[in-house]
């Protein structure tokens, strides 16, 4: 696996909390409030050649992610 790949499937996990009703988000123990929109760093263009993503919680605060190989 390389890093976009990681990077798509976090972005997939991301969306698909994004999408869940709260009914659904309280069963699986994930707060409301957690995750409103994630995107790729290419898609949102931020200025770097890493992989990573930005993500949106319903507060308004943005996080950036940077995906790095270790191994």
């Amino acid at each position: 696996m390389d890093r976009h790949e990681l990077q798509d499937a976090l972005k997939n996990l991301l969306d698909d909390i994004a999408f869940m009703d709260d009914e659904e988000r309280a069963e699986a123990g994930i707060p409301d409030e957690l995750v409103v929109r994630a995107s790729t760093f290419a898609d949102e263009g931020v200025l770097t050649t890493d992989a990573g993503l930005v993500v949106a919680t319903k507060d308004g605060s943005e996080f950036q992610i940077t995906i790095v190989r270790s191994k």
